[in-house]
């Protein structure tokens, strides 16, 4: 996870919560580490961890880099039903930003602004 990333997440969630989104922040850090980086950045979202089996999460999704013990830097937008109905996989050293996100909330059939 970017800490710049997040933050811009942070921001916009007033934004995602129109659309009824929940947004959900995850990697192989320890819990501990998530909890210390929240606090520290005042974030209003859950942190979650893959850390215990590494990234067991991560490779459900296709995310995780075995020979790097991380997590790719991936986006996704999972439907009511729990179905993903986008994906986006940035480059580690990119910023994917929210505009992504944003487009595949407006254009679900699932996700109309309140």
């Amino acid at each position: 996870m970017c800490g710049d990333q997040l933050n811009l997440y942070n921001q916009l969630l007033p934004t995602f919560r129109e659309y009824g989104a929940a947004l959900l922040g995850i990697s192989v850090d320890s819990a501990w580490c998530h909890q210390a980086f929240a606090k520290d950045r005042n974030f209003h979202f859950s942190l979650l961890t893959d850390f215990e089996p590494k990234g067991a999460v991560a490779r459900q999704y296709g995310a995780y880099e075995s020979h790097l013990g991380a997590c790719k830097r991936a986006l996704f937008v999972i439907d009511k039903e729990g179905v993903v109905a986008w994906s986006y996989v940035s480059p580690m050293a990119i910023n994917p930003g929210a505009d992504g996100i944003l487009d595949a909330l407006a254009n679900s059939s699932q996700s109309t602004p309140t």
